[in-house]
């Protein structure tokens, strides 16, 4: 028997210090190059930052998954987003990442970025397909020294409908 939640019984809300933990766990477990505590607990406090987590709706305790992102000035920008590993390949991350596309393009923003290393083939193909496009190489961009591309989404006349 699967301990993995059904995509409706998951649930995207605002993140607590609560939280802090097990966004560190899942954080350590998908990144190379994890963010710390305090970039985390920073981004709790920013008026612009929305940090929400995916939740089970039972509970309210199992994190399958967290996005940050800022809607600052004409800047909608995607910083951080995992899906924990027993959730991967169910559409989590698409959840999470049309969730922000939709609050960017209900605040008015006319395009999302965000930076992904370029070893990153299937977050690659996940943005492809939701309209994102290369736009720049960030060389050297991660600690290690491995280059991103910066993704930008158009939001001009976009919808939903991907």
């Amino acid at each position: 028997m699967s301990t993995v939640e059904p995509l409706e019984s998951l649930s995207l809300r605002p993140a607590t210090d609560e939280d802090l933990n097990s966004i560190l766990l899942i954080e350590h477990k998908i990144h190379q190059a994890p963010w710390s505590e305090e970039s985390f607990r920073a981004e709790l406090t920013k008026p612009y930052s929305h940090f929400l987590v995916l939740t089970d709706d039972e509970t309210d305790s199992k994190i399958a998954g967290y996005v940050i992102y800022w809607l600052l000035h004409e800047d909608a920008q995607i910083l951080n987003i995992g899906v924990d590993l027993p959730f991967r390949g169910m559409g989590l991350g698409r959840r999470m990442v049309r969730h922000v596309i939709g609050e960017a393009l209900r605040a008015g923003f006319t395009k999302l970025t965000l930076d992904v290393r370029k070893s990153n083939l299937p977050a690659i193909q996940l943005y492809q397909s939701l309209k994102f496009a290369i736009t720049h190489v960030r060389k050297g961009f991660y600690t290690n020294g491995e280059d991103a591309y910066q993704m930008t989404l158009e939001l001009s006349g976009s919808s939903l409908d991907f």
